[in-house]
This record gives C-alpha cells, sequence and structure tokens, in this order.
C-alpha cells in the first residue's frame, strides 16, 4: 500500500509539472515498429492560438510539401513531403550560434521549407544545413530551436546550433526523441521546466509495436495546457493526422491534397479552404555611400536607389547620387539602373545616368555607371553590400570615376 501512495504521489507530481510548463514546450519522437511503419508524433505546446496548414504541389525544382505555420508561408513550425520526408522544430535555451556572412543567411524556420523542397532523405537533409548561416529570431521574442528530420526509411537525425557549432546526433535505436533541451549537450538548461520529465516519458514508453491510436495516446500523455495541436505522421503513407485543441482529428492524405494544386486550410476550422498567399517583395530600397578618385582629385558620393524585382535574381529601377569633390563642389547623378545577382553573391549593374551640374560649366551631361561586387543571399532586413563602382561621364571629355561603394538593403 505505501509502494502504491509513493507511485500515486510521483505520477500526480508528473501530471502537475507537466501542466506547468514554460511558454515555449514542444515534443516529438518517431517510431520504427516490426512491419517498418515509420510513425512520427508531435505535440506543439505554446501560449498562443490559431494556425494554418498548407498544401504545395511539386515543382521542377522542388518537391511537393505540406506545412504548418502561424506567421507566413516561409516559416513552418514543421511538415512533410511527398518523398515520406518529415521536419519539425521545438525551442531550446540561448546559446552561441555560428555566423558566417560568405554562406548565404536563411532565418530558423525557413530551413524547415528549405529541407522539405530540397531534400528526399535524411542524409541529403543533413548536406542542407551547412550550405547556410542560420539566424534565429531572439531578438523579435520567439526562440532559439533545434531540428528533428525523419525519412520514410526510419532514418533520423536531430541537428542543433550549440556552442558555435552545428551539431548532429543520429538515431541508433530506430526511435528517437526530442523536446526542449539539447540532446548533444544536455549539461545546458532547457527553455522548459518539464523538457526532461515529458523526454523520459516517452523515452521509456516507447515499444517495437505502434498504432496512430498508441501514437496519439503517448502525445496525450506529455500534452500541457499549452497544447495547441498534436499530429501523427505516417511517413511510407504520406498520411497525417491532425487534431488541434479539443477539436476532432483530422486525417490528410498528401498525395491527394497536392492533387487539388495549391491550398490551405485553418487549423480552428478545417472545413474552410483558404487561398495560398504569394509572396512577393515589392520594392527594395538601397542606400549607398562611396569614396574615390576622379582623375588626380578625390570625391566621395552617397545616395540610393529604389529598385523593382524583375525575377529573383534581377531588378531594375532608379539611381539618385550625390558626388562631392575635395573642394567641396558637388553634382548629382540620376538615372536609370538593371541589377542582377549572379553566384548567389555576385553583384553586377549598369545604368544609364544623366550627371547634372558637372564641371567647370555646369554642364548637365550623360554617362554610364557600373558595379561589380559582393552582395551575399540573405533573408534578413539588413543586407550589406560592397561594390566597385566604375563612372563613365561622357562631356566634352570622357572622365571617369573610380569609387569603392558600400551599403545596405531593406526588401518591402
Amino acid at each position: 500500500m505505501k509502494t502504491l501512495n509513493i507511485l500515486a504521489i510521483y505520477t500526480l507530481t508528473l501530471v502537475i509539472s507537466l501542466h506547468s510548463s514554460s511558454a515555449f514546450a514542444c515534443t516529438i519522437f518517431h517510431v520504427t515498429d516490426q512491419n517498418d511503419q515509420v510513425l512520427v508524433g508531435r505535440n506543439f505546446d505554446w501560449e498562443t492560438t490559431g494556425g494554418k496548414i498548407w498544401f504545395i504541389p511539386a515543382t521542377d525544382t522542388s518537391n511537393g510539401l505540406s506545412i504548418l505555420e502561424q506567421i507566413g508561408v516561409d516559416m513552418p513550425y514543421e511538415g512533410i513531403n511527398d518523398k515520406g520526408l518529415f521536419i519539425a522544430v521545438t525551442a531550446v535555451p540561448d546559446t552561441n550560434t555560428p555566423l558566417s556572412l560568405v554562406k548565404p543567411i536563411r532565418k530558423s524556420l525557413e530551413l524547415v521549407r528549405i529541407v522539405l523542397e530540397k531534400a528526399q532523405t535524411v542524409d541529403e537533409a543533413l548536406q542542407i544545413f551547412p550550405q547556410y548561416t542560420v539566424v534565429f529570431g531572439v531578438f523579435l521574442g520567439n526562440p532559439l530551436v533545434h531540428y528533428k528530420i525523419v525519412d520514410k526509411n526510419g532514418d533520423s537525425a536531430i541537428v542543433e546550433y550549440v556552442d558555435n557549432e552545428m551539431k548532429i546526433t543520429r538515431d541508433i535505436n530506430r526511435s528517437q526523441v526530442m523536446t526542449n533541451h539539447y540532446v548533444a549537450n544536455q549539461n545546458l538548461s532547457s527553455v522548459s521546466k518539464t523538457s526532461f520529465a515529458r523526454y523520459n516519458t516517452v523515452r521509456n514508453s516507447l515499444k517495437t509495436t505502434y498504432s496512430v491510436a498508441d501514437v496519439q495516446n503517448l502525445l496525450a500523455t506529455v500534452s500541457q495546457k499549452i497544447t495547441l495541436w498534436s499530429n501523427v505522421y505516417v511517413l511510407d503513407k504520406q498520411q497525417f493526422y491532425v487534431k488541434y485543441r479539443d477539436s476532432k482529428t483530422v486525417m490528410f492524405d498528401l498525395k491527394n491534397e497536392l492533387y487539388r494544386g495549391k491550398h490551405g486550410y485553418r487549423l480552428d476550422n478545417l472545413n474552410q479552404t483558404l487561398e495560398y498567399p504569394e509572396t512577393k517583395t515589392n520594392v527594395i530600397v538601397r542606400p549607398h555611400f562611396g569614396y574615390g578618385y576622379i582623375e588626380d582629385e578625390s570625391v566621395y558620393h552617397y545616395g540610393g536607389r529604389i529598385l523593382l524585382p524583375a525575377t529573383d535574381k534581377r531588378r531594375y529601377g532608379l539611381e539618385l547620387t550625390q558626388f562631392v569633390d575635395e573642394n567641396d563642389e558637388s553634382f548629382s547623378a540620376i538615372g536609370i539602373v538593371l541589377e542582377q545577382r549572379l553566384f548567389k553573391w555576385f553583384n553586377m549593374s549598369i545604368g544609364t545616368i544623366g550627371y547634372f551640374d558637372y564641371g567647370v560649366d555646369s554642364d548637365n551631361v550623360i554617362g554610364l555607371t557600373t558595379n561589380l561586387g559582393w552582395e551575399p543571399d540573405n533573408h534578413i532586413p539588413f543586407k550589406p553590400f560592397i561594390t566597385y563602382r566604375n563612372d563613365m561621364i561622357f562631356g566634352d571629355e570622357t572622365d571617369t570615376i573610380h569609387s569603392l561603394s558600400i551599403g545596405f538593403s531593406w526588401a518591402f
């Protein structure tokens, strides 16, 4: 009787602790049963409401996929693609993360969609992460995250950015659990007081024979008051079961949904179809500053460009620049410019420019401006660039300005 009382007290303590968690607390696990069926269970626990699920068919360059998100179709928390690959994130504590300005910069949640678009297996997904510098939205009130990836073959890995390194933990037991502490360094703290309790509860409850109902029951065991949705993914069948709060579970067949084209649903109303929102950059503002020489005289410039995107890598727009020489005499440049980015980092541009109040007679003349330099492929608000700028001014004689130009871009 005494043993039963101790067990009851322990169980009650665990239940209370699980329902007094912090704002960020999620649980993900997968199992591969004796029939080689791969199931993934996912609790999304956050003190928030709402969410949407989207279905995006394959293109010539990307897989078909489904994602769940709250803040935009390019920033999902989890998803599955038509190759049977699953990826999702959970929150982890703050730590130092690696930074490289040479690699393209992507926000942490963007990697979820990138992996789903490009990879078919865990091995292919793990080759994608080193190609990018991943930045996290801590300054926006969002936590750091780590990633759990599972494919239909049962392979699994957890990707973490901790102690200025990217660390990968592979599955060796045909099952793997991820909550809200670092798997690669469990000595660090957690963003959730219940992280280790949920982790151990799931790990100690896993068995070799599993059904969708079994996964749902285990998710319910570690659910919290702030659990927003509980999903089960059957990777080889590309089916998943969505349960939003206390609503009924709804099963989605990925292939059938992708056949209908781009569309989505609100999680709190899965009967209403949503039109897919196409993301588009409307305008790019590019202030710049520079210093150089015209003949034997120094000259500096400042100004900016307003650009409209023609394609993902090409832009066109208007430039306005003010030049000031060493005698404090100034002239203005206004014209049309075309830009293109090559190799994901090389910026080149050319423009037809009018130079106003130029020369001793203050003539208004025309010329050409060209830029060659570095502009990283960054998906962050602040995008720096540095280029060699050449201005050829066609007056009575052709004058040339050689300068180094630096600046940054804002996309709206």
